[in-house]
């Protein structure tokens, strides 16, 4: 005896499987519209692993140099430091300095800075159109909470830069603008570590710097 069955073929399509057909459409394109939501995120990601290699390239160098940055007021350029130009605004020059250790220099400009160009190329790293990021002077390897780096689109309404030094006190309180990450941005710590910070926690960390040292002034670089 033959057992009945359905054929699925036979069936009719309901309006059931309409709901069903029309759902999966709409899920494929919230697919392919989501990393275009979240585009934003990518570039800043990139910039915190730029940070990461910036802060392992500085550490290694100190290593070699008795726990020292090459922007430090005890390496001067007769040691193989860059004191001289702490005050220039040839901010490029603290990051040159440290070639053997970064490998290749694209990695110090941000994918979302229009203003910075990225290059592989040494050789053409010779002022501040390839750098996204600015440097801590008074950073110290030994000091894990002090400022080494970070984007480079800071102000303050308190204080001028000097040659592109903000050189930041206690009382002082410094702002992202718009220009890279829309009032956000990344820092580069002492201990080579990297963070996303809003202004709010940006001053709270410049305000950890302080209570973490002696230094009544905390200089930041910034690449003009």
């Amino acid at each position: 005896m033959n057992l009945p069955f359905n054929n699925p073929r036979s069936r009719a399509f309901t309006g059931w499987d309409l709901l069903v057909v029309v759902g999966t459409v709409m899920f494929a394109i919230w697919l392919l519209l989501l990393p275009r939501s979240g585009s934003g995120k990518a570039p800043r990601i990139n910039c915190m692993s730029n940070l990461k290699q910036i802060g392992l390239a500085f550490r290694i160098w100190s290593n070699d140099h008795g726990e020292t940055f090459p922007m430090n007021s005890s390496v001067s350029s007769l040691n193989g430091g860059t004191l001289e130009f702490a005050l220039t605004g040839e901010v490029w020059r603290h990051f040159q300095i440290i070639y053997n250790e970064i490998n290749n220099p694209r990695v110090l400009a941000c994918l979302q800075d229009d203003k910075r160009t990225r290059t592989t190329n040494w050789q053409e790293f010779t002022n501040n159109s390839h750098l996204s990021y600015f440097v801590g002077l008074d950073a110290d390897e030994t000091k894990p909470q002090t400022i080494l780096s970070g984007d480079r689109n800071l102000i303050s309404a308190t204080i001028k830069p000097t040659k592109g030094v903000l050189s930041v006190t206690t009382n002082d309180r410094i702002e992202w603008t718009k220009a890279i990450h829309q009032e956000a941005g990344n820092i580069g710590l002492g201990d080579g570590s990297a963070q996303q910070v809003t202004t709010a926690s940006l001053n709270k960390q410049i305000q950890a710097v302080f209570l973490s040292t002696t230094q009544a002034v905390h200089r930041l670089a910034l690449p003009e």
